[in-house]
């Protein structure tokens, strides 16, 4: 029952995650030219950037619905009484949370770094698989030694077109349209130029003017068209664990924040772990009242939000402070020590203090 509470818990947050990622997406493929298939692929490639939070809150839920059944069915007291304790009711969660950890860590170190890596250079190359996305209206746009700037872009049609032509070296060459059409090629982007003014400058004469209706001219994309790591600014989610330890030692200057990547990492991999030790810790003790069970479960839920926001909280310390990198261990492994004492011994509780 956990496992699939657990399933649909990480499906809901996913689902509204991917919805709330994805109005960039939408907005930058379908307002500009592309498909279904490249939103789906930009949407897949993504995904494993959003399973931190997925996953933990996923498995957090998921043992809290599954438990909050149990006690509304009796069947924990009945567990109880039995002489089931509470370490042997959170074994299967420990398990459960100890298998969504070891995922989340290999997601971290193994899928997020190749994912992402993909996520962008598509999302780049898409940039270039058709005139309207490659270039913006209103915005200067350089490539293959041409630099151009049309007022609007409507389809294949472009209008009010200024291209500066400056690939040779014995002359540059302006040039202004009214309108403009594009012809795709496979290798290159031709464009139809219709009523408009050339002028060609060559050093030590004069400029040579030339109105004409119709004119052609290419765009060369085979340096561009496919976009790799190297082409471009690398975010740090592309970095593997050891390639952000190793620039840390490269460049003291952005040491922080590398490190706080790197082990970060690590101890959001804890997150599941840490969410139901948190639950569990509270959860498991019998319930005399409709106010202390209500109380609790706000207790929980508050607590495991807080935590979120302490360990991001601790990564952005750790960018300035990197020093700190091994008090940002300290906190989660203190959680689950001190939670994992509350279960096995019950008369540690907090709850059973009070009432004592």
């Amino acid at each position: 029952m956990s496992m699939l509470n657990t399933f649909i818990s990480f499906l809901v947050i996913i689902g509204l995650i991917w919805v709330s990622q994805s109005f960039r997406s939408i907005k930058f493929i379908f307002e500009k030219g592309g498909t279904i298939l490249d939103f789906l692929k930009l949407s897949i490639f993504s995904m494993p950037a959003w399973l931190s939070i997925s996953v933990s809150f996923g498995v957090f839920f998921g043992v809290f619905i599954t438990f909050t059944k149990l006690q509304n069915d009796r069947e924990l007291i009945a567990m109880k009484s039995s002489g089931l304790n509470s370490l042997q009711l959170s074994y299967p969660i420990f398990v459960i949370s100890l298998i969504l950890g070891s995922l989340l860590f290999f997601n971290f170190h193994f899928l997020l770094p190749k994912s992402y890596s993909f996520y962008k250079n598509y999302e780049d190359n898409l940039r270039y698989k058709k005139p309207q996305i490659l270039f913006n209206e209103n915005l200067f746009y350089h490539i293959d030694k041409k630099t151009i700037f049309a007022q609007s872009i409507n389809g294949n049609e472009l209008t009010k077109l200024f291209i500066k032509d400056y690939s040779s070296k014995q002359q540059t060459i302006d040039i202004f349209a009214k309108k403009a059409l594009f012809i795709p090629k496979k290798s290159n982007i031709k464009i139809k130029l219709i009523d408009g003014i050339k002028i060609i400058s060559k050093e030590k004469s004069n400029p040579l003017i030339i109105n004409f209706k119709e004119d052609y001219i290419s765009f060369n994309t085979n340096n561009t068209k496919k976009t790799s790591r190297s082409d471009r600014v690398i975010d740090l989610k592309e970095f593997t664990y050891f390639e952000l330890i190793n620039k840390s030692k490269l460049h003291s200057e952005s040491r922080g924040i590398y490190l706080a990547e790197a082990h970060a990492r690590n101890v959001f991999s804890l997150t599941p772990i840490i969410f139901c030790m948190i639950f569990l810790s509270f959860f498991l003790k019998l319930q005399h009242s409709r106010y202390d069970s209500l109380f609790k479960k706000f207790i929980i839920i508050s607590s495991v939000f807080f935590i979120q926001i302490i360990l991001f909280s601790m990564k952005n310390i750790v960018t300035k402070y990197h020093d700190l990198v091994y008090i940002f261990y300290l906190m989660p492994v203190t959680l689950i020590i001190v939670s994992f004492i509350f279960i096995k011994y019950e008369t540690f509780s907090f709850f059973n203090l009070k009432k004592a």
